[in-house]
């Protein structure tokens, strides 16, 4: 329980840094970052949880847990995120980043937690 909240505070920091630097980079899209920076640290979140558990009691299934919680950011991004990006028909390298950021960093802490509790 104590290394799964030190994760959590590492997450918001993390999150908290990535989203300042980001909003200097592109400072128009400030609402979106907002938004893209919370989604994906509760998607995080919930996936720390899931995984937390998974080494815990389910160590079998762990791969159908990861997997799990990657298919659900992805539906994320194609229900929430994909429609808003084009609507102009194109997409440009600001708006991949402004989901594929914080997800990135969502996901090295997933790793990271995976990687210090299953060894």
């Amino acid at each position: 329980m104590k290394k799964t909240l030190s994760f959590i505070i590492s997450l918001l920091v993390l999150m908290g840094v990535g989203l300042v630097f980001h909003l200097q980079f592109n400072p128009l899209a400030q609402t979106f970052l907002i938004q893209s920076y919370g989604i994906n640290a509760v998607l995080t979140l919930v996936a720390l949880t899931l995984l937390a558990w998974g080494i815990d009691k389910k160590k079998s299934n762990l791969a159908v847990l990861y997997l799990l919680t990657v298919a659900l950011k992805f539906s994320t991004y194609f229900i929430l995120f994909h429609p808003k990006f084009h609507l102009d028909g194109i997409l440009i390298r600001q708006e991949f980043f402004i989901f594929f950021i914080p997800y990135s960093l969502g996901l090295i802490l997933e790793i990271m937690l995976l990687a210090r509790r299953y060894k």
